[in-house]
């Protein structure tokens, strides 16, 4: 809108919130409260608690837009501390221990706690706009990185057709030394600017992913699905070194991370809930065409995007290109699965 006159400036930290709490979040928010009863054995949140989760969602979205900053940040804060206690309540009432792998889901939203205070903070005036970066960074870095490598360490290789590990104390002590290790190198590095704090977290990601996604040999299941989620999983560990290597461009190659591993993600996982929800057996997954769209497009927009900074003369044109390919292959997925015929139950012969 701003390329093309619509509106007048441009809010780089709008955009942000916006993408994070309107976007990123809504799956977090979606996928945990579906998985969490589950795992666990316990009832699923009630609906007046997961329609005021909904609505403080979207009024952060509508405040963020606006540049109301500290309304924007203080729903986001609301929306998260209800969702971290639906999930702290049925944890407590589990029934069944859940994956070693969600170690590191509790340490994102953990992550996503400290995040949201320190940016409603900064936005009301109670905390020093010095913590600001941190703040986002808990959220993007940090949140949403623990939430993918702990969400791929129990569904990726299921996606994949990998044999699951079998769950230990071992194995989550394991996860959750090196979710803490990540949370430390954010702190270190966007607290008190210690240096090589961003190679430190590159080695734990890829070391996190590798060893729970096992991404070094193709997916044994050959299909759309796979292969997306076999992508992000690369593409995740891209976008890390990528930041660790060129610092100077740390906000553009960053989007290789979200676009390209967290968008690409959200697409497959998305996918797989949509249609097993739906009552559609595994070869609906096997050559869908929306997502292949979805990824194809998004892959565009993450190319276009990282191309801004190095065209200086058409940089803003770059970015409104990023926005509409992204656009797209959002609108063709959710025209697909949500409004089109995925979302209808598959009818069986008698």
């Amino acid at each position: 809108m701003y390329y093309v006159g619509l509106t007048s400036t441009y809010s780089g930290r709008s955009h942000a919130l916006v993408q994070t709490v309107g976007f990123l979040y809504s799956f977090v928010a979606g996928f945990l409260l579906t998985a969490v009863p589950r795992l666990t054995m316990t009832a699923p949140p009630a609906m007046p608690a997961q329609l005021t989760l909904a609505a403080a969602i979207v009024v952060s979205v509508v405040a963020s837009e606006f540049q109301q900053f500290a309304i924007a940040t203080g729903a986001f804060l609301a929306a998260h501390l209800l969702l971290l206690s639906l999930v702290v309540v049925r944890f407590v009432r589990r029934q069944q221990p859940p994956p070693s792998s969600f170690a590191l889901v509790g340490l994102g939203l953990a992550a996503g706690t400290a995040g949201a205070l320190i940016n409603a903070g900064v936005a009301t005036e109670l905390v020093a706009p010095f913590w600001d970066l941190l703040g986002r960074r808990l959220l993007t870095e940090g949140m949403m990185l623990l939430l993918l490598t702990g969400v791929g360490g129990f569904l990726g290789p299921r996606l994949l057709g990998l044999p699951l590990p079998a769950p230990s104390l071992e194995l989550t002590a394991a996860n959750a030394s090196a979710g803490t290790a990540l949370l430390l190198s954010l702190v270190a590095e966007y607290g008190f600017e210690v240096a090589g704090m961003a190679t430190v977290r590159a080695a734990i990601v890829s070391v996190t992913v590798l060893a729970t996604m096992r991404v070094w040999q193709r997916p044994i299941v050959r299909s759309t699905l796979s292969w997306c989620v076999w992508t992000a999983s690369w593409l995740t560990i891209a976008g890390v070194w990528l930041v660790a290597a060129a610092p100077r461009y740390r906000a553009d190659f960053l989007h290789v991370l979200f676009i390209g591993g967290f968008t690409v993600m959200i697409l497959a996982v998305g996918t797989r809930v949509v249609l097993s929800h739906g009552g559609h057996g595994s070869t609906s997954e096997q050559r869908s065409w929306p997502l292949r769209l979805g990824m194809t497009l998004g892959l565009i927009a993450m190319v276009a995007r990282l191309g801004a900074p190095f065209a200086p003369r058409s940089f803003f044109e770059h970015l409104a290109l990023a926005a509409l390919f992204w656009l797209a292959a959002m609108l063709v997925w959710s025209i697909a699965f949500v409004f089109g015929a995925a979302l209808r139950p598959r009818r069986h012969r008698p």
